[in-house]
């Protein structure tokens, strides 16, 4: 089957736009470190997306993660078993090198990288037959219902870990739910699209309607030092609110007429080629090294204080030329060792 008849290009719309609302944030946060967007309207026009991208992608970086490892999902599972002792190594050596006691296992910080490597050496430990991934799922669902709170007296979880980002529980159980999703459909629809069922547009719309009622308002989506706190600790419904809308997304994409109707909206092939759709990780590494940017220029965002609202979208364009660069040079070089070999 080629790559174009099993390309999922609603996954890659999600995929983008989830990127650029975390771009987004992520300047603003390294940049001032504020909660608020203080930059006055009549000199920037940044806080006037804040509101909307808040409040439909405050958990970017979660939807990342839910996406990633339901396509993880997808794939059969690699024979590599190697590759189990390299990720343990990697995150081992991740949480030694940033520690302040390396030997201490209750201070380890489990920031975005360690949290990813443990999940997927997580998820590729589960085993694949639909018999047990169905409990996992139920499983799943159930600790992403219970209320961070109650969480760290239960499992006396350190000060330390406790108010850090990406901690362990729930989250650990985000990966293993749309991993098992994706395992699910891959062994139920193998071509990846299934049309929407008459049956599921009354569930979908009810369970969405449902949460959007029920959740109450926790108040304004904090940009800075308060996201980790507002995001990671927050109230199951708001979680629930958010991802039902998502997952929702997600279902259509998989739909075989909103697949084919995506495929043939004009650059659509191009945009499913960007290195943020084909090299997220990368991608996502690279635009760590350019956030520092925003401090470096704070004099001239004084003076130019317009040009800041721009930065973001100067970020996610620069890593995509330096990404597509470091793999086109990565093909150069693997061609002239091939040459070089024969």
């Amino acid at each position: 089957m080629s790559e174009k008849s099993t390309r999922i290009y609603g996954f890659d719309i999600l995929r983008i736009a989830t990127v650029m609302a975390i771009l987004y944030f992520h300047v603003w946060q390294y940049t001032f470190f504020q909660d608020v967007i203080s930059l006055p309207p009549e000199i920037s026009n940044y806080h006037n997306l804040t509101g909307w991208v808040g409040d439909v992608f405050k958990y970017g970086g979660l939807f990342i993660v839910a996406l990633s490892f339901f396509l993880i999902g997808l794939k059969a599972r690699s024979q590599h078993k190697m590759r189990f002792f390299v990720l343990i190594a990697g995150l081992i050596g991740l949480q030694v090198s940033t520690a302040d006691n390396p030997m201490d296992p209750t201070t380890w910080d489990w920031d975005v990288y360690s949290y990813l490597v443990l999940s997927y050496i997580l998820v590729l430990a589960l085993p694949r037959k639909a018999i047990l991934r169905w409990p996992f799922v139920a499983a799943s669902i159930a600790l992403l219902c219970i209320p961070y709170e109650q969480y760290a007296p239960l499992l006396n979880i350190p000060e330390a870990i406790q108010f850090s980002g990406w901690n362990l529980m729930p989250w650990l159980a985000l990966p293993v739910l749309f991993h098992s999703a994706g395992v699910l459909w891959s062994q139920k629809t193998p071509g990846f699209f299934q049309a929407m069922h008459k049956w599921e547009w009354p569930v979908w719309v009810a369970l969405i309607a449902l949460l959007f009622v029920i959740t109450p308002d926790y108040g304004p989506f904090p940009a800075g030092p308060g996201f980790e706190g507002y995001v990671f600790k927050q109230k199951p419904l708001m979680f629930w609110k958010h991802f039902i809308v998502f997952a929702f997304l997600m279902r259509l994409s998989l739909d075989p007429v909103i697949n084919s109707a995506l495929a043939r909206i004009k650059g659509m092939s191009q945009f499913s080629n960007l290195a943020w759709n084909k090299h997220l990780g990368v991608s996502y590494f690279m635009h760590l090294a350019l956030l520092p940017m925003g401090q470096h220029l704070m004099e001239f965002w004084g003076h130019f204080p317009g040009t800041f609202d721009w930065l973001w979208l100067f970020i996610f364009i620069s890593v995509e030329i330096i990404v597509r660069a470091m793999f086109a040079m990565r093909l150069t070089v693997k061609a002239k060792v091939a040459q070089l070999m024969r």
